[in-house]
């Protein structure tokens, strides 16, 4: 039976993928900051470690203790679109770099059969992106949280260029879920959408809505990370739909299905701009290698937004 360890359970990506490693017959140990497991319920199969980043011993030390077949590094200091890296730099390279490493080093040292997966992030490639993204497009550095991003990518070709590491890098585009923060960009619009459908006076606010991007579903995302794990032995691999939403023209649409004017409910900060070239994310290699792709629509993405959303604000209805 696979003994894998998830590095950040507590948070969207850890705890979907745990689940699914779970659904599969893995031993799971996750592990996370805060003193217990927020979303992965206790079975046989799951064990929760408390383990801070920051202390590359400690997490050394959990490696020796469990032994993993597979180590799942999806744990981040990451915020959503405008935060700000500067204060939290040296903790950021603790937890999104210098914790990969010892992984790397534990398997070269240690378990040298032991697979590593990184959850590294689209951000590598410079924006505006442009026509086809994939495993081979030029990628470069353009703010504090890429260039951590960049490191961790350099560190996974240099363990399996030399030491012959068993190690890739995830290359994830946007994925969302009622377990991702509510300040990032879809759940603002779920929560908007949610509070709008009972008070046709509600309004919040977003940047713009300007923009290209491809949104998948993150549980099933990561159930795909699972399959990719078991089937795939790539350096890298591009984690995305393969379909570009327009901003602008996604939100209206969603608005829409509740017979919503977008405009009566969401004030962009920002004035209307060119939202650059359209690309797309080509997922050719992950197909190949696992033989899916993502199928949940945005619209579904967003019901379980909704829904959550719906949720939430009973109590304070009945109240």
């Amino acid at each position: 039976m696979p003994r894998s360890l998830v590095i950040g359970v507590n948070g969207q990506d850890g705890s979907y993928l745990a689940e699914a490693l779970l659904r599969r017959g893995h031993d799971v140990i996750g592990c996370g900051r805060g003193e217990t497991s927020h979303y992965v319920g206790p079975s046989r199969g799951f064990t929760y470690e408390r383990v801070d980043l920051r202390d590359p011993d400690a997490l050394a030390a959990l490696l020796r203790r469990s032994e993993p077949n597979n180590a799942f590094h999806f744990a981040a200091v990451h915020g959503a679109s405008g935060f700000e890296y500067e204060e939290v730099w040296h903790e950021m390279m603790a937890v999104n770099v210098l914790s990969l490493h010892v992984l790397l080093e534990h398997a070269r040292l240690r378990a040298p059969a032991m697979r590593v997966l990184y959850a590294g992030s689209a951000k590598i490639f410079p924006s505006p992106l442009s026509g086809k993204i994939d495993e081979a497009t030029p990628a470069r550095a353009t703010c504090l949280y890429s260039i951590g991003k960049m490191a961790a990518r350099d560190l996974i070709c240099q363990y399996r260029a030399r030491h012959h590491i068993a190690a890739t890098n995830l290359v994830l585009f946007n994925h969302e879920s009622p377990r991702r923060p509510r300040g990032y960009f879809l759940p603002v619009i779920g929560r908007a959408i949610s509070r709008a459908k009972i008070d046709r006076s509600f309004r919040t606010s977003v940047k713009t809505l300007d923009f290209w991007i491809d949104w998948s579903a993150a549980e099933e995302l990561m159930d795909i990370v699972a399959d990719v794990a078991e089937r795939c032995r790539l350096p890298e691999v591009i984690l995305a739909s393969g379909k570009t939403w327009h901003g602008r023209q996604a939100v209206e649409e969603l608005f829409a299905r509740d017979g919503l004017d977008v405009r009566d409910h969401i004030t962009e900060t920002l004035p209307r701009s060119d939202p650059g070239p359209e690309f797309q994310a080509d997922i050719g290699a992950l197909v190949k290698a696992v033989g899916r792709r993502p199928m949940r629509q945005l619209g579904e993405i967003v019901d379980e937004l909704i829904e959550s959303f719906a949720t939430e604000m009973l109590p304070a209805a009945r109240n």
